[in-house]
C-alpha cells in the first residue's frame, strides 16, 4: 500500500505555510518559537531545523502519536492485512504426495545411472578413446542436472510434463 501524503498528514496537525516548494510551521517536537520545522512533499520528508527530528510520514506519526511502527502504520490506513493461503484439498495433497513420490524414484533411479557412466567413462580413458569419453561426460552432465532437478518440489510440474521422457530414459532400471 502506498503511503499517504505527508504534506495532508501533517497538515491535520500543524499550521503550515508554503516557503518555495517547502512547507514551514512550528515544531511539535519542542518548544519553537519561529517556523524550525519543514516539510517537502517532493521528498516525502520533513526535518527540524531546531531539533533535529525528521523522516518520513510513518516517522512522523509514530514521533507525534508516540506509538511503534506497525501501531503508525495502522493509524494511517497501511497495515497489511493477514493473507490467508487458500486451504489445501485433499486431492491437492495427494497429487503432490504422488508426485514427490515419482520425482524421489527416479532420482533414485538416475543415480544408478549415473554410477553406470563413471564405469563407462574409466572404460573409455582406459582404452585412449577420449571421444567416447567425452561423448560420456556430456550424458553424465545432464543426468546430474536432471539428478537435481529431481530434488526440487518447485519443478515438479514441468518434471510432470516430460514424465514419459523421463521415463523412458530411466527404463529398465531396477532399485
Amino acid at each position: 500500500m502506498n503511503k499517504p501524503s505527508i504534506l495532508s498528514v501533517i497538515g491535520q496537525r500543524l499550521d503550515l505555510r508554503q516557503v518555495g516548494k517547502e512547507f514551514i510551521g512550528r515544531c511539535p517536537f519542542h518548544a519553537d518559537k519561529t517556523p524550525s520545522f519543514s516539510v517537502s512533499e517532493e521528498k516525502g520528508l520533513f526535518h527540524c531545523f531546531g531539533c533535529g527530528e525528521s523522516g518520513d510520514v510513518i516517522r512522523f506519526i509514530e514521533l507525534v502519536e508516540g506509538v511503534c511502527f506497525k501501531e503508525a502504520l495502522s493509524i494511517l490506513g497501511m497495515a497489511d492485512e493477514p493473507k490467508l493461503r487458500p486451504a489445501v484439498t485433499v486431492k491437492q495433497r495427494e497429487a503432490a504426495m504422488l508426485a514427490a513420490a515419482w520425482m524421489a524414484k527416479q532420482r533414485q533411479k538416475i543415480n544408478v545411472l549415473l554410477g553406470e557412466i563413471l564405469e563407462q567413462i574409466d572404460l573409455a580413458d582406459e582404452i585412449g578413446d577420449s571421444e567416447l569419453a567425452e561423448s560420456f561426460l556430456r550424458e553424465q552432465s545432464f543426468l546430474r542436472d536432471l539428478y537435481e532437478d529431481l530434488d526440487i518440489s518447485s519443478n515438479a510440474a514441468s518434471l510432470l510434463a516430460i514424465r514419459p521422457m523421463i521415463e523412458a530414459l530411466t527404463e529398465g532400471i531396477e532399485l
